[in-house]
């Protein structure tokens, strides 16, 4: 190999997003959706490109945002390059989940304090006993946002899978029900676990999408565009103010950092 790890890491980026590592900024917002990033685009008037994953960086408020994809590989991945930044400082993770507690309903706002490694991916970074985890942080400051908004958001473990349409398997329902899980989707426990293994601050802000324990509770179509339609912004408008909050207190936040790693 002629490539350093380092180098190759960067230059993936680099192909991943069309994009040229000094233009990233500071701070990050990740997502799955293309609406969210061409919203946040709309929003803030960032310079947007596109290769295998989704970019704007929006300058004017240090933050950039990326449109990753779906699932446990590629959050990996997306965490993994960005590890090789020289001027990252923290992550915020603007995902759906679905709800399995029935104490939440579908438009809640979750700040997860823990996610189970159900998937596979993230056992290539940490050994299978280490819990994955936010930085706290990080999550105040999601949970400042969401409060901001005169929304109360719920805490606590959801669960990462690496499997689609497990709603029909009882056992594995049957799981769930008796474990205390919050919800349930198929990124956090990668995240978390891989940024730790970097030592980069992340935190998320969930959006409930669907209840799919309930009845007539799955997300179909219709009930897809109603999120967004009803949901989108307020999602996008707490990621942002928990942005300019970080990017405002940084100093203060990397002194209580030091105590997480």
């Amino acid at each position: 190999m002629t490539l350093k790890e380092h180098e190759y890491v960067r230059q993936t980026l680099e192909r991943y997003t069309n994009c040229r590592l000094e233009d990233f900024c500071d701070h990050i917002l990740i997502t799955n959706f293309k609406r969210y990033i061409l919203r946040f685009q709309e929003k803030t008037k960032a310079q947007f490109s596109e290769g295998n994953f989704r970019i704007a960086n929006a300058k004017n408020l240090n933050c950039t945002m990326i449109d990753f994809g779906i699932g446990s590989p590629q959050a990996a991945l997306v965490i993994n390059c960005l590890a090789y930044l020289d001027n990252l400082k923290s992550i915020i993770m603007l995902g759906m989940c679905g709800g399995i507690d029935d104490i939440l309903k579908t438009g809640d706002f979750l700040v997860p304090s823990a996610a189970i490694r159900g998937e596979g991916t993230s056992r290539h970074y940490m050994p299978p006993e280490f819990p994955a985890i936010p930085a706290s942080s990080v999550n105040l400051y999601c949970i400042g946002a969401v409060r901001k908004l005169g929304l109360t958001p719920h805490s606590g473990i959801v669960y990462t899978t690496d499997r689609r349409l497990w709603e029909f398997d009882e056992d594995f329902v049957g799981y769930l029900r008796n474990r205390r899980i919050l919800a349930i989707e198929m990124e956090l426990a990668t995240l978390f676990t891989v940024a730790y293994r970097y030592e980069l601050p992340i935190g998320s802000v969930m959006l409930v999408s669907d209840m799919p324990l309930q009845r007539r509770g799955i997300k179909d179509k219709k009930l897809s565009e109603a999120i967004y339609a009803k949901h989108m912004e307020t999602h996008l408008d707490a990621g942002m103010d928990a942005v300019a909050k970080l990017n405002a207190n940084w100093d203060k936040v990397s002194r209580k950092l030091t105590s997480e790693w």
